[in-house]
Parts: structure tokens; sequence; C-alpha cells
């Protein structure tokens, strides 16, 4: 098996200005989005020339949602960079995703989001076809997007594309499966390791993505199961816009380890360097996406500028269950179906601006580190939603903050051990709701940005 390096860059999400990217329409949805919109085409050219200026490295992978929502100019004006790539001497291979494809594709105009031309999914072969499908060496004819690449002498990819039904279905068909099987059989057959990519994270990268239902392939477990069984050891995700290296052993006692990246231009802002060794070593590096210019960043780094926006998108959030409860219930269902919760959620949003850790603290009768004691709740909420997705969650047992949240989850436990027993019948990783919220905030692994995998060589 040959040294193979390459980059892993996902949900690029590139959206073409022209069609238009500003007023009311844009700002509202801009606010709510964890990804850049406008900025995305700066953000993916420094990040482009950087990556071009690696000589050494000749591979990128692309795990879908390369374009913002199905825009054809988008689409056509990504593939120029691409190309671009391709001109400074690198392979390119990729999948498609939801993103990619879309009835109804819009750009922003005044208080309107204006229709343009928008791209059907059996259009995106063809127009990505010189990025991984032309010198596939097998390709499932199921529907023409999943397929099989030799990267160097030893390494083989299996694309998956993960559409499913392109409605709630966000999984891989059985015939696909079986398919991916028969390749994976026969890359070992052959002498050839084999590892795969998908948009969808295969295994949930937190607990709490447990309970998503978008936050990982439909039926995982069982995925899972039969890919690791079916001797898959590796497979690159996205999807998430989130940091995270997630193991699952199936019931045969095979492994099988999901890497899932940050999205290249909305916080976590991260790809990848990844180098197999000859050894059998998976060496897993993380680069920050790096500086771009634009005119609205202000003196901000483009780390600062990434998480800005992320926190904004969190504190408007928090902010409405105090003073805006038609914008809270908008996100979870609609007002008519919230309506019976607003009290409490008013109640909890007011409280969230003024209550602090010593505050509630003092309201229970137990002692925190006197560090923490003035931090807002409200700010602490952020920090624990934000980490969830910058990975390697840092309060882990023996920090201030993991210690008050084990007092705090103790004292509350007469609430959270009913209510657990109850909410794990339909959800089990909801019994023990103590360790569930613990789990979400410490990472003891801190193996979500560098990390060394160990494989079978074929």
């Amino acid at each position: 098996m040959q040294e193979l390096t390459f980059y892993l860059v996902t949900d690029p999400h590139y959206f073409n200005t022209e069609l238009g990217a500003e007023g009311e329409a844009y700002e509202a949805r801009s606010r709510v989005d964890q990804k850049c919109i406008a900025e995305t085409g700066a953000i993916i050219d420094a990040e482009f020339a950087r990556i071009a200026a690696d000589t050494d490295t000749k591979l990128i992978l692309i795990p879908g949602d390369l374009i913002f929502d199905g825009e054809k100019a988008s689409h056509i004006g990504f593939r120029e960079k691409l190309r671009k790539l391709q001109q400074a001497g690198k392979r390119i291979l990729l999948i498609t995703a939801r993103h990619d494809y879309n009835s109804w594709s819009s750009g922003f105009r005044g208080s309107e989001r204006v229709e343009v031309e928008h791209t059907e999914r059996s259009e995106l072969r063809d127009i990505y076809y010189d990025f991984g499908f032309s010198d596939a060496i097998a390709t499932w004819e199921g529907d023409g997007l999943s397929y099989v690449s030799q990267l160097t002498d030893g390494v083989r990819l299996l694309a998956l594309n993960c559409d499913g039904d392109t409605k709630s279905f966000k999984g891989l068909w059985r015939e696909q499966l079986d398919w991916a099987k028969q390749q994976i059989e026969r890359a070992h057959a052959d002498g050839q390791y084999i590892f795969a990519m998908t948009h969808y994270p295969l295994l949930p990268g937190s607990a709490v993505m447990n309970l998503i239902g978008d936050a990982k392939l439909t039926d995982w477990e069982k995925t899972a199961d039969f890919l690791a069984d079916a001797g898959l050891e590796l497979i690159f995700t996205g999807h998430m816009h989130m940091q995270s290296l997630t193991e699952h052993i199936s019931p045969k006692g095979n492994k099988i380890t999901d890497i899932c990246t940050g999205s290249l231009v909305g916080c976590p802002a991260y790809y990848r360097k990844i180098t197999i060794t000859s050894a059998g070593e998976v060496k897993i590096h993380s680069i920050p996406t790096g500086e771009f210019a634009w005119k609205d960043k202000g003196d901000r780094t483009a780390a600062e500028y990434f998480q800005w926006r992320f926190d904004r998108m969190i504190t408007d959030l928090i902010d409405a269950m105090a003073f805006d409860f038609p914008f809270f219930a908008n996100k979870f269902g609609g007002e008519e179906k919230m309506k019976k919760f607003k009290g409490i959620v008013t109640y909890f949003g007011k409280g969230l601006q003024k209550w602090t850790i010593g505050s509630l603290a003092k309201l229970l009768h137990i002692r925190v580190d006197p560090s923490i004691r003035d931090i807002l709740l409200k700010d602490i909420a952020l920090t624990f939603v934000r980490n969830i997705f910058v990975g390697n969650e840092p309060y882990v047992k023996g920090t201030p903050i993991y210690e008050a949240m084990e007092k705090i989850l103790d004292r509350l436990g007469f609430i959270l051990k009913p209510l657990g027993k109850k909410l794990g019948e339909k959800q089990p990783v909801l019994a023990d709701l103590k360790a569930f919220i613990l789990s979400m905030i410490g990472d003891d692994a801190q193996r979500d940005y560098e990390a060394t995998v160990m494989i079978h060589k074929p």
C-alpha cells in the first residue's frame, strides 16, 4: 500500500452573489445561518489558493453540499473554481448532496427572495463529470452518483451519495449497500485498502445528535453495522458543520470510524489534511480556514468572524425566548404548536438574561468555584452549544464548570431520574439524563482535531 495524503474539504456552500445577496431578505436568512453566504466566494478563493500552493499534495476530496441551495449559476461558478485547482495540478473527487439541487432556488433582492434558475438532481453528474465520475472504476447504476475510484497503488475510495429518497429518508438504499459491500470485497480481493466518504455523518458526532433526525444517516446503526461487518473501517463525512471523530463497534466486534469535518465557510471553519501511511496509520490534521478579504469583516480575524456569526445565531434564539416568542416558536414548529409553552419559555428566556451560575448555585444550595460564579447562564448555554459543533468539548471532569454542572444535576436528580426513565423508553440515550448532559460538555478523548487511527492493511 503506497502512502497517500489528501485534503478533505467539506460543505463549501458556494453562492454566486450575482444572483443577489443584499437587503432585508438576505439579512434575515444570514442571521439564522451557521455558514456564511455572500462571503463564500472570497473564502473559497483564499483557501483554494492556499491548497494550490501545497505542490506536494495532489488529491482533494469534497463530500457534498458544494453550493448554497441548487442555483445553476452557483454550480457554474464553483466548477470554475475547481477547474483552477485542476490547472494547479490537483485531482478532485467529489459527491453531491441535498443543497446541490432544488426545485426552487433564489437570490436575495430587497425584502424578497427572487426565483433564479435551479438545478435538477439528474443534472449533477454531468455538471461535475470531471471531478470523480469520469475516471471511476465502478459506478452504482442506481443513480450514477456513487462510485469507486483508484486513488493510488493499493488505496481506493468508495464515494457514496446519500440523498436517499430526496425527502425524509437520508440514507443508503439496500441495493446501494449491497453494491458497496461488493466493492469492499472486490477491493480486499485485489489487495486494496478502501475507505469511504458520504455527506451525512454515518455516526452521531455527539449524544444530542441521536435526537436530531437530520444529524446522521437514517437507520445509522444498521448501516454502520453492515458496513463495519463488510470490512469498511473508515468513512469521511460532513453536513453537520461540526468537528468530530466517532467510533462504532458492531455486535460482531468490527469497528468503523467516522471523521466528520466542519464547513469550510462557517464555524467551526476547518478542513483536514489526511495521510494514510504504508504502516497502516491514518494521521488526521485539522487546518482552520484562513484569512479572507471581506468588506464587512471589520477588524475581526477570520476565526473571530466565524465565531461571531455562530454566536449571533444562538443568542438571537435565546433572546427571542424572552422578547420575541413568534420568532422562537417558528424554529420549533410554529406559534400555534408552541403557544402552550409560551409562559415557561418566556420565563426562562428572561431568566437567562440575568441569572448567573452563582445565583443558580445559591438557589440550589450548592457551592461552585468563585472563578465561575459571575458567568451568565445565557453565556454558558451559548458556549455549550458552540462546543458541540467545535468539538474537543473542554469541560471535562476536574474543571470548575464540569464540577458545577455535576452538582446542579445531582441536586435536580429528583426530577431528572424519573424524567430520564420515562424518556428513555423511546430514546435510550436519555435514560440517564445526568450522563447525557455531562457527555455533551466534556470530551476526555480530545481527538476531534488531531488524531491517529490505526487500520488493517490489505
